[in-house]
């Protein structure tokens, strides 16, 4: 095998059922109306593997489906990179802090791990130009140099291959906790989360707002819940809010992907309930919740 390629191999991560609530329906009763409680069947993350190769006196493009992108790409100034080995984590989206943690971060892990092995320093990121705030400082908290930008990027090169991006989620709770558990990452968040609610409802403001949202309200606040909204916190605060809760209620959305960071911490289980808007249902923070 050439000494600058790699390819890492990711088991499937299994879960066993769950329970669903669903709202009154007449499904199993014609004439009255029952809160459905569906068992959920046991489900798995992708099998698979990354492929990671160093190439040199290399270009890195803007991925996108977009023309007007391509065009800006291919018109922009290029700009060469000297001193660091460059990922590019332009696509998947990564304007959304859960995708940020759940996919952009875990590859950037692992070349940094492969680059070290091979005698180079962290790699620099190169991200869109209009890379949200809240992300720049996820990775700036977590040691990464970033470069905003749609154009092109020449220099030495790490390139990645997925098979998928959910194989990437088997392994991630045992990635963070060897990247950060002896860094100073783990004193933030503790530092960070005193004084915070341990008992937190993560509400939205816009989409996927509860159309009964007082009553819901009320009700947790008389169990002893604080509603939040958590784009009125720091990173390191939403890290510390959702990785050091002891119990939270939650709209189902990007606020939940600081969960996988509770595996830094000697924690009992967490206890979650996970709000959906009926027919939008996904299994990620279920599988996350197993994994913690």
């Amino acid at each position: 095998m050439d000494k600058l390629s790699k390819t890492i191999s990711l088991p499937s991560y299994s879960i066993e059922r769950d329970w669903l609530y669903a709202p009154k329906t007449y499904l199993t009763d014609s004439f009255s109306p029952f809160v459905e409680e569906i068992y959920l069947p046991s489900v798995a993350s992708d099998a698979g593997s990354v492929k990671l190769k160093i190439v040199e006196h290399s270009e890195a493009n803007v991925s996108s489906h977009s023309l007007i992108k391509k065009l800006i790409s291919r018109n922009s100034k290029k700009i060469q990179v000297e001193d660091n080995v460059i990922l590019d984590l332009r696509e998947y989206s990564p304007a959304n802090l859960a995708h940020a943690i759940t996919i952009h971060l875990p590859i950037a892990l692992y070349v940094s791990e492969y680059l070290s092995s091979n005698g180079f320093l962290k790699p620099l990121l190169i991200f869109p130009k209009k890379l949200p705030a809240h992300v720049q400082k996820l990775f700036s908290e977590l040691g990464f140099q970033l470069l905003l930008t749609d154009g092109t990027v020449m220099g030495m090169i790490c390139n990645y291959e997925l098979d998928s991006l959910t194989c990437l989620r088997s392994t991630l709770p045992e990635l963070i906790k060897d990247s950060f558990s002896q860094s100073n990452l783990v004193k933030k968040l503790l530092d960070a989360s005193i004084n915070q609610p341990k008992k937190i409802f993560i509400s939205r403001r816009d989409t996927r707002r509860l159309s009964n949202e007082d009553e819901v309200e009320l009700f947790l606040i008389k169990k002893g819940f604080q509603k939040l909204y958590l784009e009125d916190y720091s990173v390191i605060e939403q890290i510390a809010l959702v990785s050091l809760a002891d119990s939270i209620v939650a709209i189902h959305g990007a606020a939940l992907g600081p969960l996988i960071f509770r595996t830094l911490f000697n924690k009992p289980p967490l206890k979650l309930v996970e709000l959906f808007t009926p027919a939008h249902m996904s299994n990620v923070y279920r599988i996350v919740m197993h994994q913690i």
